[in-house]
């Protein structure tokens, strides 16, 4: 049985360090790009990642991809 795949969507999400808690810890927090091209390389989707995460006032940590789709047989 074939498995079709529909409805797919790509997040990026940007981690940044956005201070530090009463311990001194790090505290983090997301920026999310919503509705990005899921046929994107995941080394142009880093890239991407890192330009925008260098436009932050807050230190990038990580760069993070979601996708996401619904499957169906077929």
């Amino acid at each position: 049985m074939a498995v079709k795949k529909t409805g797919a969507a790509t997040k990026l999400i940007l981690k940044v360090q956005t201070g530090t808690d009463k311990k001194g810890l790090p505290t983090y927090g997301q920026r999310m790009v919503q509705n990005v091209n899921p046929a994107l390389g995941d080394e142009d989707f880093l890239a991407i990642g890192k330009s925008l995460g260098g436009l932050q006032s807050h230190t990038l940590k990580d760069v993070m991809r979601q996708d996401a789709a619904a499957l169906t047989e077929e």
